[in-house]
């Protein structure tokens, strides 16, 4: 959806509200798509201070869905959204305008080249009474969590959002080294026998069996799918495919923060391309932002070799398989020759 031209959004944005409350829907028009009001101003204004284009598009019918127990009103809860969005650029726009953040201003430009050609903003419901704003490479820009309260002056968080906007990169550095004493292909960098200090143990398995369900569950009760599936158990899928020269595994998992780990850790330690002049990482690693809305924000991760001169650099789904296994704590309930399922039913533990 981040990719498609202005038309296309536009399109997609008057059906996502055909079947809002008629004062959602007024609202909309009157505080978000008129290019007067206040939102459409401020991202003006931000993209002139950047000079990238700038992209948000609230999924309001999901919005409306999720706070719309707080607010009578539909009409003054897409109001307060919109303002929540309104403030937050005003935030960013602030601190790029600053230089005294030249360094910080710096590494968002870096942050929004590498991954895309503009800013990207997503707008969610965040699970508690507090609004925050994070980067996530996953989503290809910066996400802004909606409170779960009825807040008619989102100005007062102005100073939150600038603070968190500071802070979100050093939240992104990489994590501490995995476990990984051996490997195997030409592709991954050895990890020294100085990271056995941070080895984490399997998870010893339990008896604990997912509760029968005896009646289909109501839609309007559920869950949101990004709380839904924080919820064990896991599924996670492998898969290799190879031709001339080219090689590929593909893992799909249901549990986002497996593949974001995964991933961070596989860019960490691959090694460069050296026949290559502009020296790439010799394995292509690419995150899937899941475009189905279910609250995934990826579901797959995509590592690809292509080796058109020299020797030919391997993946080793043997390596990635130990990982799954011997580091995540998944458990292979079936696999081929060029394919694995792997369940984990502990979920796990926040840090």
């Amino acid at each position: 959806m981040l990719l498609i031209s202005r038309s296309t959004s536009q399109f997609y944005s008057i059906a996502s509200t055909m079947s809002l409350p008629l004062k959602a829907k007024v609202s909309i028009r009157d505080n978000w798509e008129k290019p007067e009001c206040r939102a459409q101003e401020s991202m003006k204004k931000l993209k002139d201070v950047l000079g990238l284009d700038v992209y948000c598009e609230p999924q309001w019918q999901i919005l409306v869905s999720e706070l719309g127990s707080f607010w009578e009103d539909k009409g003054e809860l897409v109001s307060s959204v919109a303002f929540f969005v309104h403030v937050w650029f005003e935030a960013l726009t602030e601190l790029l305008d600053d230089e005294a953040h030249e360094a910080w201003t710096d590494t968002v430009l870096t942050k929004v080249r590498e991954l895309t050609s503009r800013l990207n903003l997503t707008v969610e419901v965040s699970e508690n009474q507090r609004p925050s704003t994070k980067w996530s490479d996953a989503q290809l820009g910066f996400i802004l969590y909606i409170p779960k309260d009825l807040i008619h002056q989102p100005a007062q968080y102005f100073g939150l959002f600038k603070e968190q906007l500071l802070e979100c990169f050093e939240e992104n550095r990489p994590s501490k080294t995995l476990p990984i004493h051996s490997t195997t292909g030409d592709e991954w960098a050895d990890v020294g026998a100085e990271d056995r200090e941070e080895e984490l143990a399997k998870p010893p398995k339990t008896g604990d069996q997912a509760p029968a369900v005896d009646y289909l569950p109501d839609p309007n009760t559920m869950p949101k799918p990004s709380a839904l599936f924080q919820q064990a158990p896991y599924h996670l899928f492998v898969y290799t495919s190879a031709s001339n020269r080219s090689y590929k595994i593909e893992i799909e998992c249901s549990h986002s923060q497996t593949l974001e780990v995964l991933a961070e850790y596989l860019k960490r330690w691959t090694k460069t391309n050296v026949n290559r002049v502009d020296k790439p990482p010799a394995v292509e690693i690419t995150l899937n932002h899941a475009a189905s809305g279910f609250g995934l924000e990826c579901d797959k991760l995509t590592l690809h070799c292509e080796n058109r001169y020299g020797p030919i650099y391997n993946i080793s789904a043997a390596a990635i398989l130990n990982l799954v296994e011997g580091v995540f704590g998944y458990e292979r309930v079936y696999g081929d020759s060029t394919s694995w399922h792997y369940r984990r039913d502990t979920p796990f533990k926040k840090r």
